[in-house]
C-alpha cells in the first residue's frame, strides 16, 4: 500500500535564509511545538467529508479544478490484549503457511464474517502475526507483550474510498473484537489527507526555492525527464507530496479512481494531480488529535495548518531574502482554501475484499507461458497451441509428481487452493475444534459491534 510518484528522486539542496537564518522557509514557522488545533491556530474546523466526496471548490481563475478530497491511508492501533483461544489458533495457522504442500498453506485463513484474512508465515517486527485482505493489514501482538498494542492496522485507500472512515474503522473494529479485548478506542498512528485536482498550471516550471517549509528535505521526482512530483519533509513526523496522480496509476491500476474524477468533470486527456500530507502520530499528538473522534471535526484544521502554516507554495522574490513575504502561487491559493465541509458521497460501484491479480497480468502476463510453447513447437493454430499445451504440462507434471503420489490434476488443485489464500478468494475448509470456536467468537464480536453493546 506504498506510494510510488517517481522512479528517480533528485534531492534539492537545503537553502538558507540570511534574513532569519533558518534553513528554507524557515520564516513561515519558528522552530518549536506544534500549536494544538484549536488553540490560537488562527483556522476553523470543517468535518471530514466522505473520502468520494466531491469538491465544493468551483474551478478557480488559474485553471484549477478540485475533483476529490479525503483521507487516502490511515493506521490504527487496538490497545487491548490478544484472546489466548486465537492466539493458539493463529499459531497453527502461522505454522502452517510455512509449510511446504500448498494444500497446508491454504490453511492459513481467518474468516471473520465475509473477510477472509491471509494469516502471513511470519510476524512483523514485534508483532508475531499479520492478517491481510484488500481492505486491512492486521499486525498482532502476543497476549504475553504488555508493551504493545493488542492491534496496530492499515485500512486500505479503497476501502476508505468506498465506505469512509466511520464506516471502514466500525468493520475493523468487529474484526479486532473478534480477536481479543479492546480496552479503549484506537489510536490514530497516521492519517494522509488528499486532494486530487487538475490544473494549467505548469507544475514543470516549480523550482525547489520557491517551497518555503521548516522542513529540511525536498525532493524532485521525474520520470523519462519529466516531472512527476515533489516531497516535502517525507521520513518525519509531518511531510507532504505533490505528485502526477495519473501516472502513478499506471503502476497501481486504481482504476476505481476514475469514475470519480469522471463524476467530478474530469476529461481523460487531463492529468490529475494530487496533494496530500502525512500526519504521523508525534505531529498529531502535538495537534491535539489522538483518537479517531478527533479527526473528524477537524480534518479541515488539519488541511489547513498543513497548507497555510507548515508549508506554502510561492513566487519567489530574489530581491526579498525574508521568503514570509514572497506572496503566495496562485495554486496553492486554490488547494489551501478548500473548505472540507460534509459533501454528498460518490459511491464505488463494488469494493473488493478480495486481492486479486488485474486483467492485465492474467491475460498478458499469463499467456506468456502458452504462447513461448507455441512459437517453440512452430504452432501458429489457438486451438492447436492450447491443446497441445495442456497435454505436454500434463505429461510433464504427471511424471514429475509420480514420485509423491501426486499427478497434474493434484498440481493444478494445489497451486489454486495456494493462490486462492493469497487472493482471499477460496477458502479452505477447516472442522477443527479451534476454527469452530473461532467462528463463534466472530459470529458473538459482530453481534456486539452492530447492537452497540
Amino acid at each position: 500500500m506504498t506510494k510510488e510518484i517517481s522512479d528517480t528522486p533528485v534531492d534539492a539542496p537545503n537553502t538558507t535564509s540570511k534574513a532569519t537564518g533558518n534553513t528554507q522557509g524557515g520564516a513561515a514557522m519558528p522552530p518549536g511545538r506544534l500549536a494544538p488545533l484549536g488553540v490560537d491556530s488562527g483556522h476553523s474546523s470543517g468535518a471530514l467529508p466522505s473520502n468520494t466526496a466531491p469538491a465544493n471548490y468551483i474551478e478557480d481563475p488559474t485553471g484549477t479544478r478540485i475533483l476529490r478530497y479525503g483521507v487516502d491511508s490511515l493506521y490504527l492501533s487496538y490497545p487491548g490484549t490478544l484472546s489466548k483461544q486465537v492466539e493458539q489458533r493463529l499459531q497453527g495457522l502461522k505454522l502452517a503457511a510455512k509449510g511446504s504442500d500448498e494444500q497446508e498453506r491454504a490453511r492459513a485463513q481467518f474468516r471473520i464474517k465475509d473477510h477472509l484474512l491471509e494469516v502471513k508465515d511470519r510476524g512483523r517486527g514485534k508483532f508475531q502475526f499479520v492478517l491481510q485482505d484488500n481492505c486491512f493489514d492486521i499486525s498482532l501482538s502476543s497476549s504475553t507483550a504488555a508493551s504493545l498494542p493488542l492491534a496496530y492496522t492499515q485500512l486500505s485507500s479503497e476501502l476508505l474510498t468506498a465506505v469512509g472512515v466511520t464506516e471502514a474503522e466500525k468493520t475493523l473494529r468487529y474484526i479486532i473484537n473478534t480477536l481479543g479485548l479492546v480496552s479503549e478506542a484506537p489510536n490514530i498512528s497516521r492519517v494522509d489527507l488528499f486532494i486530487d485536482f487538475t490544473t494549467t498550471e505548469p507544475l514543470e516550471t516549480i523550482n525547489h526555492l520557491a517551497w518555503v517549509t521548516r522542513a529540511q528535505k525536498i525532493s524532485a521526482y521525474y520520470i523519462n525527464r519529466a516531472l512527476s512530483g515533489w516531497s516535502v519533509g517525507l521520513g518525519g513526523s509531518l511531510g507532504a507530496r505533490l505528485y502526477n496522480k495519473t501516472l502513478e496509476l499506471d503502476k497501481s491500476k486504481k482504476d476505481y479512481l476514475k469514475p470519480l474524477w469522471k463524476m467530478s468533470g474530469w476529461n481523460e486527456a487531463e492529468q490529475v494531480w494530487r496533494l496530500e500530507f502525512e500526519f504521523k502520530r508525534d505531529a498529531l499528538k502535538e495537534l491535539g488529535i489522538i483518537k479517531v473522534d478527533d479527526l473528524l471535526p477537524n480534518a479541515g484544521s488539519l488541511w489547513h495548518y498543513g497548507t497555510q502554516t507548515w508549508l506554502r507554495l510561492t513566487l519567489p522574490n530574489h530581491d526579498d531574502e525574508n521568503q514570509s513575504r514572497w506572496p503566495t502561487h496562485p495554486l496553492w491559493d486554490a488547494l489551501s482554501s478548500l473548505l472540507w465541509d460534509d459533501a454528498p458521497a460518490l459511491p464505488l460501484g463494488r469494493l473488493r475484499k478480495q486481492r486479486i491479480p488485474h486483467d492485465a497480468a492474467l491475460f498478458i502476463n499469463g499467456l506468456g507461458g502458452i504462447t513461448s510453447f507455441m512459437a517453440r513447437e512452430g504452432i501458429t493454430d489457438l486451438g492447436e497451441g492450447f491443446g497441445e499445451f495442456l497435454a505436454q504440462a500434463q505429461s510433464f507434471h504427471d511424471s514429475k509428481g509420480r514420485h509423491q503420489g501426486k499427478d497434474f490434476t493434484d498440481y493444478i488443485q494445489d497451486k489454486v487452493a495456494d493462490k486462492g489464500r493469497k487472493y482471499n478468494t477460496i477458502q479452505h475448509q477447516d472442522t477443527s475444534p479451534e476454527a469452530v470456536i473461532q467462528a463463534k467468537a466472530a459470529e458473538d464480536a459482530y453481534r456486539t459491534g452492530r447492537d452497540g453493546e
